[in-house]
């Protein structure tokens, strides 16, 4: 790879189950190449921290920080390493701290992103394995998207950002639409989208656990899935409205006007998706309201 060296960041809430496994996997599927690895602890009330950094140690990953951040937020760990962490190396990956990785990707991912055309600003890793595989490789394919599970990301891109500058709102939901929005428009926002801007290696990603109906903390994470998801398209209502420079850097004034209107902008559900996305609208509101 004629040195090309490359960062890694993970982000960790209340992972203490997984993320040994998962930071693992990264330390056998990268080179010598690996820069940086920061596992980004935001807001964990479990023993996440402590467990990373035990993993650190056995395997003496030398290139792993663990950082910790108070405010449990992924928007907010995002723009953490985006605007803050993020140090001037070819391409950056962003992975989530619950699935692991095919043999030697980054390296792989890294490549081939590399030796794109300069208007190809990510690569999308591949998903490997889940119920609906063949619907997410389409959209992967056939649509541009790549999801927070594993995606690499040019240097040029990250400064893009920050010159523009563009952030996550704290309290967004579903957060890979939006930057792959913000990807494939170049953070214009448009409706339609530009050629080129993504790519990816078939074969080169990440896999997961499924989730097990006779496991209740996977129900629980699945029915979390959907209200995020919900909850995220109705947001995008509001901050289509706007061009990404005036988006709020916290999302509570928005989802106060979806509280307020929620019956209207929600009608659009069924009564049980309804319910499930005013529970964590409610929930999202309440833990910003008591920490004022």
């Amino acid at each position: 790879m004629n040195g090309l060296k490359y960062n890694i960041v993970m982000f960790a809430y209340n992972e203490q189950d997984n993320i040994e496994t998962s930071i693992t996997s990264v330390f056998n599927s990268t080179d010598e190449y690996l820069h940086r690895f920061y596992v980004i602890a935001n807001g964990c009330t479990d023993n996440t921290v402590s467990v990373a950094n035990a993993v650190k140690q056995k395997l003496n990953f030398n290139e792993l920080t663990v950082h910790e951040i108070e405010l449990g937020d992924k928007c907010n760990a995002w723009n953490t390493y985006v605007h803050e962490l993020a140090d001037e190396v070819a391409v950056h990956f962003f992975v989530d701290a619950d699935v692991r990785f095919s043999s030697d990707c980054f390296p792989k991912m890294a490549e081939k992103l590399h030796a794109s055309p300069e208007q190809t600003v990510i690569i999308a890793g591949m998903p490997l394995s889940g119920r609906n595989l063949d619907f997410y490789r389409s959209l992967v394919i056939e649509r541009a998207c790549f999801f927070g599970n594993l995606y690499g990301m040019k240097w040029s891109y990250i400064k893009r950002i920050r010159e523009k500058p563009f952030y996550l709102p704290i309290g967004l939901n579903w957060i890979d639409s939006f930057l792959t929005k913000a990807a494939n428009t170049n953070l214009a926002f448009g409706k339609k989208n530009l050629p080129n801007r993504t790519t990816w290696l078939e074969g080169v990603g990440y896999d997961f656990e499924k989730l097990s109906v006779f496991k209740l903390s996977d129900i629980r994470l699945y029915k979390n899935r959907i209200a995020r998801y919900e909850l995220g398209k109705i947001q995008e209502v509001f901050l289509d409205q706007l061009p990404c420079e005036q988006w709020p850097r916290d999302m509570t004034p928005i989802n106060e006007q979806i509280e307020a209107d929620f019956d209207q902008l929600a009608k659009h559900l069924g009564p049980i998706k309804k319910r499930m996305v005013r529970k964590r609208l409610t929930r999202l509101l309440n833990k910003k309201r008591n920490s004022a």
